[in-house]
């Protein structure tokens, strides 16, 4: 009693079996172990699929392989396996790590990142590829099993991963749009989806009511036109990420045909103009009129051709006017790629001539970042539609002949736009813009972008301070988050970034949205010289530097600012002491806990009469603007004289 007898034989087989019962599952938990390691580090979701998918892929491979080569595991496979396994998590990271580093700072690491992993795979085939020389079945298929695998790994990771990389994001980021992610790629297909079917059964419905005319003709278009309008007001208002606004609406007046006129920047703008009234008949270019998916829903709907020209169009678009239609037109002619009014052509203007119609003006904003030319990516924007006062035939405010309302309005409405995009696009409009463009960056990067926008208030503040036209500096720029606002808020504003981090200045100089007119540098303040500019911002970087070291910068800052000049200075006031602890807390998570900006000495922070003496020494006029509750942070507005004072 009390004595268990065991054979060694019957336990390794006991234990085979029992790892051949649970190898899926413990292949399944560690898989999951493994997907969870990637998306911590990585901080996306689509980077997480994107490295696990060559693993998850190349194991069914192996495994189909196994099956139809009639191979069983053992222990030994399955420690094999393991390694393969490994071996396949790290050339799915290193290929991601080198693909993402050439998106965020242009450097192209991709090939010595796999002539790493070509080196790997070639000790690996050569150290266990040796056993297929062995005479024993048991071996062969060992080593079979790890070439196999190993190769399988190696093919999915250097082929799928950077196809579904350059798909989803790079090659988009080289074409300037937004790169997708997994929750706007759903978005948008459920829209396409959403309109794709309801073009479908408003087909098969317009050829009920068109072509067999059950209520008539004439009854049976206004129909199909009330059908047409819902859809499209349905297939507004079913995305909810976009928001919707019509001005003015009772001045259009649908009861009165008149035509219509709007500028064009995306295929949103024909959604939003007939969602607005059944009775509106549009003028469609030829890719509209032949679309596979609409075009037989354009057609019965007696939409014109505008190849047709516009003296062919006068008879039947009379005929429509006597039914009560009234005529949209896009006098441009086609979508517009830089959100900008282009020239008008005149068609429109001699049809409302010929026809004697009022022209009601639609300004349409929004829609060209929303949903852009050449992209079907629908982003969380805002669109909205402007409409105006009637224009009657004989009004002679916009001149007297179709081809002078043709040159005069389209001015107007040049004018009326940017006065719209003023008013509309401040920072806090191209929050999102600014985000998406650093994502995929690293998950750090990307929190801090969406922290640090909503701390700052979207740099509302610095917008207002500064004119909409000029050369400015923005000094100890970081990541570019500030140039990049208020730069799109108002593009005539060039900017120049100034940063001695060159990891910073790299990440800013490689956004994919960047022109011409915003550039980043790396370079050290107490020594960096000034171009004659229009303005500096120097934003929290004062108390990096000695105070002598300040005085410098100010004095060259001054220098090189032309006659009018703006001098913006934000840092924390010393004197303020029960603030200024907070301020010096969020330096302390800054430099040496997150290690977002890196210090040479001790920090030393300004003080308030610093500031007027300097202001007093150059004769600048001072504004002090403090909006801040925690921090001792106020921002000193510095305006040099200009040449008349």
């Amino acid at each position: 009693p009390g004595i268990t007898v065991t054979d060694r034989q019957q336990s390794a087989s006991q234990l085979l079996e029992i790892l051949n019962r649970d190898f899926g599952d413990i292949a399944l938990y560690s898989s999951l172990i493994v997907f969870l390691a990637l998306l911590i580090g990585y901080g996306r979701i689509e980077l997480a699929l994107m490295s696990f998918l060559p693993m998850a892929i190349s194991w069914v491979w192996i495994l189909g392989l196994m099956a139809l080569l009639g191979l069983q595991f053992n222990v030994v496979n399955i420690i094999i396996s393991t390694l393969i396994f490994g071996l396949g998590d790290d050339y799915s990271i290193f290929t991601t790590d080198g693909l993402m580093e050439k998106y965020k700072s242009g450097t192209n690491r991709l090939r010595s990142v796999r002539a790493a992993v070509y080196l790997s795979v070639v000790t690996v085939i050569i150290g266990l590829g040796v056993l297929l020389l062995a005479r024993h079945p048991a071996l062969r298929s060992i080593a079979f099993i790890s070439v196999v695998g190993i190769l399988c790994v190696v093919f999915i990771s250097q082929t799928l991963q950077p196809f579904l990389f350059n798909w989803f994001i790079q090659r988009r980021a080289d074409r300037k749009l937004f790169p997708f992610t997994l929750w706007s790629f759903a978005k948008s297909l459920f829209a396409f989806l959403y309109f794709f079917i309801s073009s479908l059964v408003l087909t098969i419905l317009g050829l009920l009511l068109t072509k067999l005319r059950p209520l008539g003709r004439e009854r049976g278009q206004y129909l199909l036109h009330v059908c047409l309008s819902s859809l499209t007001w349905s297939m507004m208002y079913i995305m909810a990420n976009v928001r919707k606004r019509v001005f003015n609406r009772h001045l259009a007046d649908f009861k009165k045909p008149a035509v219509y006129i709007a500028n064009h920047t995306s295929f949103l703008d024909i959604l939003c103009i007939t969602m607005l009234h059944p009775k509106l008949v549009l003028l469609t270019n030829r890719w509209v009129w032949h679309s596979p998916v609409f075009g037989a829903v354009v057609r019965m709907a007696e939409y014109y051709p505008v190849a047709e020209g516009a003296e062919e169009s006068l008879v039947p678009l009379q005929g429509l006017v006597n039914r009560g239609y009234s005529i949209v037109v896009f006098p441009e002619g086609t979508r517009s790629t830089d959100g900008k009014i282009h020239r008008f052509h005149k068609g429109a203007f001699f049809i409302s001539e010929k026809l004697k119609l009022d022209i009601v003006p639609l300004v349409l904003h929004g829609m060209q970042y929303t949903m852009q030319k050449g992209d079907w990516l629908l982003k969380d924007g805002t669109t909205a539609v402007y409409v105006y006062p009637r224009i009657t035939p004989d009004d002679p405010s916009y001149g007297s002949s179709y081809s002078e309302r043709a040159k005069l309005m389209g001015r107007w409405m040049r004018e009326e736009l940017q006065r719209i995009r003023e008013n509309e696009e401040t920072p806090t409009y191209f929050r999102e813009q600014l985000i998406r463009s650093y994502t995929y960056k690293g998950p750090v990067l990307e929190w801090y972008c969406r922290v640090k926008t909503r701390l700052e208030a979207n740099y509302e503040e610095f917008h207002k301070l500064l004119p909409r036209q000029g050369a400015f500096y923005d000094l100890g720029c970081g990541y570019g988050f500030m140039a990049y606002m208020l730069h799109w808020a108002a593009p005539e504003r060039k900017i120049t970034g100034v940063d001695y981090d060159e990891e910073k200045i790299d990440t800013a100089q490689h956004n994919f949205l960047r022109d011409e007119r915003i550039e980043f540098h790396r370079g050290d303040l107490t020594i960096f010289e000034l171009a004659p500019c229009d303005g500096v911002i120097i934003a929290d970087v004062l108390h990096y530097l000695l105070p002598d070291q300040q005085e410098a910068l100010l004095d060259r800052c001054v220098a090189a600012l032309r006659p009018g000049g703006t001098l913006i200075i934000r840092d924390g006031i010393s004197e303020l002491n029960r603030r200024h602890r907070g301020t010096e807390l969020t330096e302390l998570f800054s430099t040496k806990i997150l290690n977002f900006n890196k210090t040479r000495n001790k920090l030393h922070f300004l003080s308030r009469s610093f500031i007027e003496t300097f202001a007093g020494k150059y004769g600048l006029k001072m504004e002090v603007v403090d909006r801040t509750r925690f921090t001792s942070n106020l921002i000193f507005v510095l305006k040099k004289p200009s040449t008349n004072l």
